[in-house]
């Protein structure tokens, strides 16, 4: 399989779908006098469309390490890389193949990184670090299908501070899988110190490939925070519509095709009886268990029904899957969450949301943009908080969350070549 090296220019927005801004620039300010710090963060997730890149900043504000976005821009895959991709997860990538993806993965994440240094609020930032989390090609962190407890990310982060001319914290999870854990979900520290409250019960829901959740219920201490994944979401949506949609049909834009359908509700009984879905946290996810394999099944189940009703029908299995999360995360003696704060492509999915919605009565459910922050953001700022973290000798992960042993410094640092790339701060 060949694959394009990426140029240095990224392509036009036109030559791909749609599905996320190419840059953007948050301009809001935080109080005079406060410490601030600036990083990237870089993200590849599970749908593998493209690499996330934000420049954020992050402040000290009442104990709490806050973040704001400065800028943000997204570096589309080709067909070719994306297909590689996915061979990788599926455990088909011959392995030179894989070395040579590696390099790839890292070249876009520079590309994307640079564009948004370019916006006009990163001008005059000192960077001190970049947070690349890769693109995740296996993620075994119980050991049931190898033996050894493993969760792989490829993306070399050499290239990335060669290109860029700053330090790189990459191959985050694997600490925490060696202290006992799961090595995901590494958003929790981010949501607490950004969205923990004292008088909201919130869930902070990830739709991305994979759902994953945070609750926070009022007060909730660092150590108390439970994270989960809680099932697939655009990985078994944007599974279908390229399985069986119009020619060239990545994703069911809105949900709208979904919306003129009618979900089956014996297939959804069906699939939930997974065992997944019953196990309870900390657990995590990715396309050993969505992947593939379960689209596949989900279509031959749903053989003979129209498009609109299998998008449906997957609509409401992913719906019904969070609620389920959602319930394993209230607390005994709890009530539903007053909020679910939404990110990620599935926060554009209006009938995913109002599916969400109409199972949870009188629980408000948002977008992440009403609170500052764009959907497609929030985990590449996660791991640019996370890297500021692991810069300064501080614990990444939280052991409620991921099952882990201790709180643990996560990922490795690569410094920059000497007077390789972008000069520090650029």
């Amino acid at each position: 399989m060949s694959m394009r090296k990426a140029k240095p220019t990224p392509p036009r927005v036109a030559s791909v779908p749609a599905k996320k801004p190419r840059t953007t620039v948050h301009r809001s300010a935080r109080p005079a006098g406060v410490e601030r710090a600036y990083a990237i963060g870089i993200m590849s997730g599970t749908s593998a469309d493209g690499v996330d890149a934000a420049l954020t900043e992050i402040a000290d504000e009442g104990g709490r390490h806050r973040t704001r976005l400065v800028s943000f821009a997204w570096r589309p895959f080709t067909d070719d890389v994306r297909t590689a991709i996915l061979d990788a997860q599926e455990g088909t990538l011959p392995l030179r193949s894989l070395f040579a993806l590696s390099v790839t993965v890292a070249e876009h994440a520079a590309a994307a990184a640079r564009e948004a240094l370019a916006a006009p609020a990163a001008l005059g930032v000192d960077v001190e670090v970049i947070g690349f989390h890769g693109q995740t090609v296996f993620h075994d962190p119980r050991g049931e299908r190898t033996g050894a407890r493993v969760t792989a990310q490829i993306g070399e982060a050499t290239v990335l501070a060669a290109a860029l001319g700053l330090p790189v914290v990459s191959d985050f999870r694997m600490a925490d899988v060696v202290a006992g854990g799961e090595g995901a979900p590494l958003i929790p520290r981010f949501d607490w110190n950004q969205f923990g409250a004292a008088d909201t019960d919130r869930v902070l829901l990830n739709l991305g490939g994979i759902a994953n959740l945070t609750r926070l219920p009022r007060g909730v201490t660092l150590d108390r925070l439970l994270a989960f994944d809680c099932g697939p979401a655009n990985m078994l949506l944007d599974g279908v519509m390229e399985a069986v949609g119009p020619p060239d049909s990545r994703f069911d834009k809105g949900g709208d095709a979904a919306a003129r359908g009618k979900a089956d509700l014996s297939v959804i009984r069906e699939f939930l009886a997974d065992p997944y879905f019953d196990r309870p946290p900390p657990k995590s996810a990715g396309r050993e268990e969505f992947g593939r394999a379960y689209r596949d099944r989900f279509l031959a189940r749903t053989e003979g029904s129209s498009l609109e009703d299998r998008l449906r029908t997957a609509v409401g299995l992913v719906a019904a899957s969070v609620v389920r999360g959602i319930a394993q995360s209230t607390p005994a003696a709890g009530a539903a969450p007053d909020e679910i704060i939404v990110s990620g492509g599935g926060a554009r999915n209006l009938t995913l949301l109002r599916a969400i919605e109409a199972a949870m009565p009188g629980t408000r459910v948002s977008g992440i943009a009403a609170h500052g922050i764009p959907e497609f953001a929030k985990e590449a700022m996660a791991f640019a908080f996370l890297a500021h973290e692991t810069w300064h000798g501080r614990p990444g992960n939280v052991p409620s969350a991921t099952g882990a042993r201790e709180e643990v410094v996560l990922g490795s640092i690569t410094p920059a070549p000497r007077g390789a790339g972008l000069p520090h701060g650029a």
